[in-house]
Order: structure tokens, then sequence, then C-alpha cells
């Protein structure tokens, strides 16, 4: 799979991570370690979009350099 194609992939997984269907899955009045639910999961997904830039970044300097 080319990198062009990994990221619109990845664009539309977290674009649908961020849809109110799944975002309503998260928004109980639940604590979990002192922190709500719904502000984990956000996190959550924030926390993979970057990961995932970052390596798809990553892999294709590396490819650049080679």
């Amino acid at each position: 799979m080319k990198a062009k194609e990994l990221l619109v992939a990845c664009f539309a997984l977290f674009g649908a991570c961020l849809l109110w269907p799944l975002l309503a899955i998260a928004n109980r009045p639940l604590l979990i370690l002192g922190v709500p639910a719904l502000a984990l999961y956000l996190f959550a997904v924030w926390g993979a979009i970057v990961t995932v830039l970052v390596v798809a970044a990553v892999r294709r300097r590396k490819l650049e350099d080679d």
C-alpha cells in the first residue's frame, strides 16, 4: 500500500472515530482514573492520529534518503 493511500485510509478511519455514534459510546458518566471517559477517548484518538502521522513521516523520510 502506498503512503498516500495509507494516509487517506487513516484519515477516513480517524474521521469515523470522531463522528457522533462512536462519541456517544464514550459519552458516559464514568470516570477512569478520575478522567471522564469522553475526554480519555478523545485524547486516545488524538494520540493515535499523531503516532500514525509521525510513523508515516519517518517512513517517508527514510525512503527518500535511500
